[in-house]
């Protein structure tokens, strides 16, 4: 079992040079960036919220929208990678 798992990283060590991700097309990449775009700007909303609720001093809510500001742009910052992955192109 062993063998097979030291094999199996040596390969992808080795083959990951020579892998190259494909570019995706325009369409798509600017789907992408809008829904980049779409969270940033749901984040920074619920962000919004969670202050309004923590000066309020509603403990509860501002928790739950500084988690769901977390969330939404953690997922921005995973769309991002993948904009710069597979749109971005670098010459």
């Amino acid at each position: 079992m062993h063998f097979k798992i030291i094999t199996l990283i040596l390969f992808l060590a080795f083959s990951s040079n020579y892998i190259v991700a494909d570019e995706w097309p325009e369409k798509e990449c600017n789907k992408l960036s809008g829904y980049v775009g779409l969270l940033s700007a749901a984040s920074a909303g619920a962000l919004e919220e969670a202050t309004q609720a923590q000066k309020e001093e509603n403990e509860d809510l501002a928790n739950e929208r500084f988690m769901a500001a977390h969330m939404l742009s953690e997922q921005a910052a995973n769309f991002s990678k993948v904009y710069s992955t597979f749109c971005d192109k670098k010459s």
